[in-house]
């Protein structure tokens, strides 16, 4: 007794105290509650809420723990009645019992009373369930008290009285309401569910504590999940407040510590950084338990064998192996959850949002830094592709500049850094780990065993180094190879237009699949590497146990089971702990490159705001020059010079000059967007947008002086519906919103549509022509409340009557009065009249003229400036000036103008114009996603194009033959140890009718000598050695058909989307498509290979731990189906919302890379009009979006590996249930199925969850295959002749054609003819249908009705190839692509250079003399020289380091390098000035006079003089002559001169022509 009253003082008062400790939070609470209800008599009902969200009535309502709290009151109740019945019972029997320990257990019953009292009195939930938490974890201590005190009691007295029944009885009851009362606490919930922005929050803080420990709070998604195939992202719930995007760039920045970004994001992670690192130290202890009890267990029966033991002993080890197990899966998961929910995810949402904020700061430098590279290849290395040299730091910091890389910021490299993140405590999780391999080996086999082993595998550590760092060096070049490659899509699918419309796509895909080649020799590369690091940990773990073993053997002449299996299985432990250091080495090289990317964007210089606040806008000796990155000098970049320019407040000042001589960077200096080099920039500044107050504007106080609105050269539109472009954020007035649609010519155009203003509009207005873009452009800034209209040319996309219509009634009308408006134009005589200032740039960048109108005017500089530019007469200046109602009535009654308001009732007018006609269709349709199970063909697609039968009947024979050496080996052992046993024990009758093999080795077995020592150790070391080369071929056979597999769908998909219509390419957002180019084939390249490795190795080691089972008894069977099916019903309930889940993951990318791409192209006007904000707050919300899908993901596989380590547990506890129950079996046997036993769990989890990664990777190759299934354009038909077309004549006959089969014509009966060698020009009012003609004519719209023939050859029979290859077009939206001149002249190096400069002569962007130019470029040399005079000059992305003007005049130059006999012109020259307008002309007339040229044109000028002039209205032919008897006709042409303000000079060239023709 004296020994139990030491147990019961020393248990009884550690419960106790741990009780009271648990009870102190309680009291105080207590305190705190019956103060608060003697102060509150009454409670005010309120809806829940905190930093996560607000609960909705609903909500609140639904909350209730009344249950729990009931069973709290009953079980306290009853608890502390039992033990004080217990207690007293023990007073009266004091031998029969432990009485200190009773009275303590009811001195604990009254604490957890007082626990229960501060419960019941807390009225608030938080709180509240922070009570029951306490009092859980009190009841669970006082459980295990009366479990640990009442045991050793029992089973030492063994008392049987019937006193002893009455106190055992007691002391049950006790134990049965401390269970009640801890499952009544751990039901509590925590709070009602709160909502964030209309959707439910995470109920991870919600939940109750069973709930947060099991994950069960995911149980509600997943049914969801499953039950709902057409989930939507926005039923995910919201993450909650520590993961949102928005407050996560908050932590980051509010962290002063650390300078490099590593260092920040460690301090600013640094809680979760330590709670991975407890859980860590605590699973590498638990790891290790099941092998404790392992060897415990085969001691117990080697001690069995020799003589009794005691069966509670063994039993107590079977529960020690059940419950290390079962903690070590919760522990493990546990540290899993806290790597994903609060590292890895909000790590990668954290640097995607820091990412995109500094985007919205950055400078918006577009290549203007001297960058020239020698050498004909293109800059972004996409001609060069397939050379392997190491790139230069030039060419490095090119690619980096590009906005696919900016993108792949988010999309690759901050992925990359949270996923090493949720790994990276497996570095010091395996040295720990192997320390306590090492110290559990050296009490097992002892010093002079374990070091000859690790002697041996010192030999591997060079040649893990060596692998390592060639990974690294790998990983380097794919990286760059996949920024290479996505540039060169990124680009196509830009382009995608001019490709088509030049037949290009043929030489695209060979250059998109150079890249792509080089990418996956990179990935090659990568494979290798990493197999060779695998080579080495399968090596390390198996070579270890068998050089240890056998020196084991050598040293002790035997090799006990206990000893042996216990050994294999530490080391298969260590094979696991080791097996994730080539993974881990690769992210850490992986991740430490992208956070260097990162890191470097982040310390980018940023757009910086060195203009002066003042009245008005003004330059003081300023200097000002495109923005660069590096520190560049102004000799070293275009530069406007010493400005002194002052534009008058409130008025219109006019900026005009040639091509490319700086326009667009002056207004970009007004706007902020440049270097001022020196000098001062003078711009009123505004207030903050949230200063406005935008939601109180009204036509009081709606225009502010200081804000500014700005229209870009190349217009910037919204994916959003017309009527939301215009409005861009502000609230609608009705009044104004019409009057901005009837300034800018809109009315007429939304009348046409058939949504009307809900129109959706596709990215950068594709499906919009260019003058509707302009308008649209023009619109929201006419309707903002900006006093500042920053414009960059306007009227270069629109016809003549429609630009004065929108420069008298928008520019100059009462929209426009009273504002300040800086137009940039090539139309001076348009807009002087109207003009109070007047700035002209000449050639070289400098300022010719500038001043107030009128003092040029008096000073005779005007009619200098009036000369060169516009070459109007003074009559014909006078023509133009119009009033308000002059303008009203010349262009109201004309049917090519848009309907006019009623000045009496407006509102009325628009809404019969404007007003959908239906519910809008959506213009980007939403992305399709799959539902239920991934379909069978998909695997088969992805197993055929991966090798095919053959080859993955092959990996299935690698992978079964490893799985059976692996079985072999471990047999091997079974035998070598039996062979030692003290007794010798006949094989189990079970094993004989199994395996009749080992039986005649085991019979064959000889004592133990030196010659069966050697032979035994031989053997096993022989199998081990097959084992480690079979266990790295298998991989590099799957590699190998990775590769193969991810080359096949690249080039079909490549194939495929670079031939799909047109139409399905406007409608389908680049995002999107670049999505499955980046993150998908990221997926199919680099991970499917090794998850299919993975789940055929742990599906076959379950099939082996089974065999192994088999082996113990044959009933095991029963246990395995049993347990094989809940598995696999766990495993398809998580399959069932887990593959839905995944697949809105994989969708909720593309808004994230559509929206970057969209903010990136449209930066400067979203700057401008103050809007960064709303793009950031969008952009995180789409983050946040994204974030909650990936973090369900995870969520739910720690939902599903819990449950399957549970099961596994309980595996291995039947297994060595029976070993222990049955008395047959040897402990060689037993070794040899525990040790696959102990496997099992983690095999059947691994397995699962490798086949759920499967699966949801097959969502990537479900996403790819899509798109290699997608309808392409007919590239039928026959070939046309070799001279074809050699005359060029041109017969339309009766055409009718349409967009879509589901669209009405926009062709409509056209028939006209073209002689050849002809000049056309085409006009008519927008929607008229001239651009319709130019795509039919490329066969982009299929004839419903009518031909099309060229030399007498119908262009529908013939292959689109030889169409478009033959024919040439120069868009209005000129195409260029990064690289050089040279490279944009001739992609495919098939002409000379002496070519290339004719053709640019030519164009006149260079002279044949070298003494000068014509249109300076935006030039990287001294003196703003020509880059057009080096043709290695660098173009940037999208060449939008050239002005539209030059962009357009290359693609001039192109055309003329080509020589086509057939040529269409879409506003080629809208955007260069009247001087170069007219030798571009001139140009044309000589270069093409043995061609046919189609001309689309708003300048009637251009035109005049050709052949025939085709006007076209509403898809017909309205007017078709020659321009003077078109003119006789009086009709549209005729109406058309007289408005266009040009009206004398037309009438003479047309007069000229006519007598020239006569």
């Amino acid at each position: 007794m004296g020994h139990l009253a030491v147990v019961e003082l020393v248990v009884g008062a550690v419960g106790t105290g741990a009780v009271a400790a648990m009870t102190l939070p309680g009291v105080v609470n207590l305190r705190k509650s019956a103060w608060s209800l003697r102060k509150d008599y009454e409670q005010v009902d309120a809806l829940y809420e905190d930093q996560d969200g607000v609960a909705t009535e609903k909500s609140q309502a639904a909350f209730s723990d009344k249950i729990p709290k009931l069973f709290v009151y009953l079980s306290s109740v009853l608890g502390s009645s039992v033990t004080l019945a217990s207690a007293l019972w023990a007073t009266l029997n004091p031998e029969k019992s432990l009485l200190i320990w009773n009275w303590l257990q009811f001195g604990a019953w009254m604490l957890l009373i007082l626990q229960a009292a501060s419960f019941a009195l807390e009225k608030d939930s938080v709180k509240r369930f922070r009570v029951s938490c306490y009092g859980a974890v009190s009841s669970f201590v006082l459980f295990l008290a009366i479990a640990v005190v009442n045991l050793l009691h029992f089973s030492k007295t063994g008392s049987t009285a019937k006193e002893s029944a009455v106190h055992i009885g007691l002391q049950i009851g006790s134990a049965f309401a401390t269970l009640v009362l801890l499952f009544a606490y751990l039901f509590i919930p925590r709070r009602a569910d709160v909502y964030y922005n209309g959707r439910i929050v995470d109920r991870q803080y919600s939940a109750t504590a069973i709930e947060r420990l099991t994950y069960g709070w995911a149980q509600h998604v997943l049914d969801y999940a499953g039950k709902n195939k057409d989930m939507k992202i926005e039923e995910i719930p919201n993450v909650d407040y520590l993961t949102r995007s928005e407050n996560l760039q908050q932590f980051f920045f509010a962290v002063q510590k650390g300078g490099r970004l590593g260092y920040r994001l460690l301090y600013a992670h640094a809680n979760a950084f330590l709670w991975q690192t407890a859980y860590t130290i605590i699973q590498c202890f638990l790891q290790f338990g099941p092998q404790v009890a392992m060897y415990r267990i085969l001691k117990y029966l080697e001690a069995r064998a020799e003589g009794p033991v005691s069966a509670v002993e063994g039993w107590a080890y079977v529960l020690g192996l059940f419950l290390t197990m079962a903690l070590s899966g919760w522990f493990d998961q546990r540290m899993f959850w806290v790597s994903w929910s609060r590292l890895a995810i909000p790590l990668r949402m954290q640097l995607s949002a820091l990412v995109f904020l500094k985007a919205m700061k950055r400078k918006d430098a577009k290549g203007v830094e001297k960058a020239s590279i020698k050498g004909d290849k293109s800059v972004d290395g996409a001609s060069d592709a397939g050379d392997s040299k190491k790139e230069s730091p030039e060419e490095d910091d090119l690619l980096q500049k590009t906005q696919q890389s900016t993108i792949n910021l988010i999309g690759i490299d901050a992925k990359r850094v949270g996923e090493f993140c949720a790994w990276n405590n497996y570095i010091f999780g395996s040295v720990l780990r192997l320390a306590i391999a090492l110290t559990f080996l050296q009490r097992l086999i002892g010093w002079p065993s374990l070091l000859a082993g690790l002697a041996f595998n010192i030999l591997t550590l060079p040649f893990n180094i060596w692998a390592s760092k060639r990974y690294g060096v790998a990983q380097d070049v794919l990286m760059k190879s996949r920024d290479r490659k996505m540039g060169v899509i990124t680009e196509a699918l830009r382009g995608i237009r001019q490709i088509k419309f030049s037949a290009l796509e043929r030489q695209w895909q060979d250059k998109i699949g150079e890249v792509r080649e080089q990418e996956l020799k990179s990935q090659w590369a990568c494979f290798m590497a990493d197999s060779v690091v695998m080579a080495c940990w399968i090596v390390t773990p198996i070579m270890l146990s068998a050089v240890s073993l056998s020196t084991y053997a050598l040293l002790h002449g035997g090799l006990a089971p206990s000893k042996a299996f216990t050994t294999l299985a530490v080391f298969a432990n260590l094979e696991v702990t080791l097996s994730v250091i080539p993974p881990l080495i690769a992210e850490s090289f992986d991740a430490w490159i992208s956070l260097c990317r990162i890191e470097k964007f982040l310390n980018s210089p940023e757009k910086e705001d060195r203009t002066v606040d003042a009245e008005e806008i003004a330059f003081e000796g300023a200097s000002v020059a495109w923005p660069a990155d590096e520190d560049v000098s102004g000799d070293e970049r275009f530069t406007l010079p010493n400005l002194n320019l002052r534009f008058p407040s409130k008025e219109l000042s006019v900026i005009c000059g040639a091509t490319g001589s700086g326009k667009s960077l002056l207004l970009a200096s007004v706007l902020g967007e440049v270097d001022i080099l020196a000098g001062v920039v003078k711009i009123p500044k505004a207030h903050p947008a949230e200063k406005r107050f935008d939601h109180k504007a009204n036509s009081d106080n709606w225009i502010i002086d200081s804000c500014v609105a700005y229209v870009a050269q190349t217009p910037w539109i919204e994916n959003a519906s017309v009527k939301n472009n215009i409005l861009f954020g502000l609230p609608y007035d009705s009044k104004r919103y019409k009057k901005v649609l009837h300034a800018c010519a809109l009315v007429k155009d939304l009348e046409m549509l058939e949504d009307g203003e809900n129109t959706e509009i596709g990215a950068n207005g594709i499906n919009l022509s260019g003058g509707q873009r302009w308008r649209l452009s023009f619109a929201r800034a006419l309707y903002s409340r900006a006093g500042i209209l920053v414009l960059d040319d306007i009227f270069s996309a629109v016809d003549a009557h429609v630009g004065r219509h929108i420069f008298e009634l928008g520019l100059t009308g009462e929209l426009g009065n009273g504002r300040t408006r800086l137009l940039v134009t090539h139309h001076v005589g348009l807009c002087l009249p109207k003009a109070v200032y007047l700035v002209a740039l000449n050639q070289e960048g400098t300022v010719q003229h500038a001043g107030l109108v009128e003092e040029l005017r008096r000073s005779g500089s005007l009619s200098s400036i009036m000369e060169r530019k516009d070459n109007v007469s003074e009559e014909e200046d006078k023509d133009s000036v119009i009033e308000d109602a002059d303008v009203k009535d010349k262009i109201a009654p004309q049917p090519d103008v848009p309907v006019q308001f009623d000045d009496t009732n407006p509102e009325d007018a628009a809404d019969a114009n404007i007003a959908a006609k239906a519910a809008a269709k959506k213009f980007v349709q939403d992305e399709a996603k799959e539902s239920g199970r991934v379909k069978w063909k998909v695997y088969g697609g992805y197993l055929k194009y991966t090798g095919g039968v053959l080859f993955w009947v092959m990996a299935l024979l690698l992978f079964m033959i490893y799985q059976a050496t692996l079985l072999a080996k471990s047999w091997w052992i079974k035998i070598w140890s039996s062979t030692y046993e003290t007794e010798a024990i006949s094989f189990q009758h079970v094993a004989m009718r199994i395996q009749t093999v080992p039986i005649s080795l085991k019979k064959a077995a000889s004592p133990s000598t030196d010659n069966d020592l050697v032979y035994y150790m031989g053997v096993y070391v022989g199998i081990s050695i097959f084992v480690c080369i079979l266990g790295t071929v298998r991989y590099i056979w799957l590699y190998w058909g990775s590769i193969r597999g991810s080359r096949i769908l690249s080039d079909r998909m490549t194939h495929m989307v670079l031939r799909a219509p047109l139409r399905w390419l406007d409608t389908v957002p680049v995002g999107r498509i670049l999505n499955r180019f980046t993150a998908d084939f990221t997926v199919i390249d680099s991970n499917m290979s090794m998850e299919l490795g993975n789940f055929l190795y742990n599906a076959l080691m379950v099939v082996g731990s089974l065999v192994a089972g088999l082996f113990v008894s044959p009933y095991m069977i029963i246990f395995a189906v049993i347990l094989q099916f809940t598995c696999w019903r766990v495993a398809s309930m998580f399959l069932g919302g887990a593959r839905e889940i995944k697949r809105l993951e994989s969708n909720a990318k593309s808004p994230i890379f559509e929206h970057f791409g969209a903010a990136l192209g449209g930066l400067s006007t979203i700057r401008a009009f103050d809007k960064t904000h709303d793009y950031i707050s969008t952009m995180f919300e789409r983050i946040d979006n994204h974030g909650a899908a990936f973090w369900y993901i995870f969520m739910l596989n720690r939902w599903l590996s819990l449950r399957l380590s549970f099961i596994g547990a309980i595996f291995c506890a039947i297994v060595s249930g029976i070993i222990v129950g049955s008395k047959s079996i040897d402990a060689a046997l037993a070794g040899f199925a525990l040790q696959f036993g102990l496997e099992y769990s983690e095999c059947i989890s691994w397995a699962l969850r490798m086949y759920a990664n499967v699966e949801l990777g097959m969502n990537a190759a479900e996403r790819i295959l899509e798109y290699t299934e997608i309808k392409t354009e007919n590239q039928g038909g026959e070939s046309a002749p070799a001279a074809w077309p050699s005359e060029g004549r041109l017969v339309v006959k009766n055409l009718v054609a349409g967009y879509a089969e589901d669209l009405p014509p926009v062709l409509k009966g056209l028939s006209f003819e073209v002689e050849a060698n002809k000049r056309i020009g085409v006009v008519g009012r927008t929607g008229a249908g001239k651009s319709s003609l130019t795509l039919a004519l490329f066969r982009f719209l299929e004839a419903r009705k009518g031909s099309i023939t060229i030399d007498g050859i119908d262009i529908y029979t013939l292959k689109l190839h030889e169409l478009r290859s033959r024919l040439a077009i120069i868009p209005q939206d000129p195409v260029l692509f990064s690289g050089t001149v040279r490279s944009n002249l001739d992609p495919f190096d098939q002409y000379e250079d002496y070519q290339l400069r004719d053709a640019l002569e030519r164009a006149h962007l260079i002279k044949a003399e070298r003494s000068g130019q014509v249109t300076p470029g935006l030039s990287q040399e001294p003196a703003n020289a020509n880059i057009f005079e080096d043709l290695s000059s660098a173009i940037s992305e999208g060449g939008h380091s050239l002005s539209q003007g030059q962009r357009q005049l290359l693609c001039l130059a192109r055309a003329i390098v080509s020589r086509p006999k057939i040529m269409v012109l879409d506003e080629a020259t809208s955007a260069v000035d009247m001087d170069t307008d007219a030798l571009i002309q001139q140009s044309i007339r000589e270069e093409f006079n043995d061609s046919t040229l189609i001309v689309i044109a708003h300048r009637l000028s251009t035109i005049a003089d050709f052949d025939k002039i085709l006007v076209m209205s509403d898809g017909r032919v309205e007017e078709y002559d020659e321009p003077h008897k078109l003119m006789e006709q009086k009709g549209d042409f005729y109406r058309m001169v007289n408005e266009s303000g040009e009206k004398e000079k037309l009438e003479a060239i047309i007069a000229n022509k006519a007598k020239a023709s006569s």
